[in-house]
């Protein structure tokens, strides 16, 4: 039992990854304006606080990406914003961002996709 109980919040769950960078007014904003949100998580070998000043910066560069819609998070590792599918689609969002960033041997995966509230 204990162990279900650590496991609640644990920072390992796709949901504990989600809800680090999760801000409702950027998803119902998002919605409204017929954007999604994409949540990824990004991994590499560098200090926290510098793949998050990397993430921000890159992202806020890609097209479709609104930049004041950027969050990172530390632990759980985790990277949200709002985009508009129009212009591209989250997993090249994701690749340019990852290219942008110049971090060595940066991987980001996507998490998860919200394009209506829940």
């Amino acid at each position: 039992m204990s162990a279900l109980i650590l496991a609640l919040a644990c920072g390992v769950c796709l949901q504990d990854k989600v809800a680090a960078t999760y801000d409702y007014g950027i998803v119902t904003r998002a919605v409204a304006q017929h954007r999604v949100v994409v949540f990824a998580e990004p991994r590499a070998a560098v200090e926290a606080g510098a793949l998050q000043k990397a993430l921000t910066t890159a992202a806020a560069r890609v097209p479709g990406v609104d930049a004041a819609t950027v969050r990172t998070n530390a632990s759980p590792a985790s990277l949200s914003f709002a985009l508009d599918p129009k212009r591209t689609e989250p997993k090249r969002a994701l690749a340019a961002i990852q290219k942008a960033s110049g971090v060595p041997g940066l991987e980001i995966d996507l998490l998860e996709v919200v394009a209506t509230l829940r």
